[in-house]
C-alpha cells in the first residue's frame, strides 16, 4: 500500500480518527470532543491514509523539540495490521523535518509489543515510568 500522509485531522477525518480509537483497548470510552482537544493540544500528528483515502494508521507527539518527543497512540486499523505501517509511521515521525533536533524520542507500549518497537530502534530505558491517573 502506497497510501498518503496527512498531518491535518479536520472534518470527517475527525471522525475517522475517533473511530481508531474508539477500537483500541487503552483508548476506548474517550469521548469524540476530548479527542478533538487531544489533537488540538499536540505538537505533531500523522496520520496515514489507504489508497482509497481512509484512515488507516495515527500517531500523535509531544515535545519540546530540542531534548525530548514522545510518542502517543500508535494505532494501525486492524484490517491493515502485519503491513509495515506501524514502522512507517514511527520512522515517519522520528524523521520529520520538525523534529530534527530531538535528542530523544520516547513511548510506552504494553510488554506484547516491546519486541516490535526494539526491531526499529527503540530500547528500554535506563528510569521507571510512574504514573498517577485521576
Amino acid at each position: 500500500m502506497q497510501g498518503r500522509w496527512i498531518e491535518t485531522f479536520e472534518g470527517e477525518r475527525q471522525r475517522e480518527l475517533y473511530d481508531l480509537y474508539s477500537k483500541e483497548w487503552w483508548t476506548a470510552g474517550r469521548e469524540f470532543e476530548d479527542v478533538i482537544k487531544m489533537m488540538e493540544h499536540s505538537d505533531l500528528a500523522i496520520g496515514l491514509c489507504s489508497d482509497d483515502d481512509r484512515l488507516v494508521a495515527f500517531a500523535r507527539v509531544l515535545t519540546d523539540y530540542t531534548f525530548k518527543a514522545m510518542i502517543f497512540d500508535v494505532i494501525v486499523h486492524c484490517d491493515f495490521r502485519g503491513r509495515g505501517l506501524g514502522k512507517a509511521i514511527v520512522n515517519r515521525i522520528v524523521e520529520h523535518e520538525t523534529l530534527a533536533q530531538v535528542r530523544s524520542f520516547e513511548l510506552y507500549c504494553p510488554d506484547d509489543l516491546v519486541s516490535f518497537y526494539g526491531r526499529i530502534g527503540f530500547s528500554k530505558g535506563r528510569a521507571n515510568l510512574l504514573f498517577r491517573e485521576r
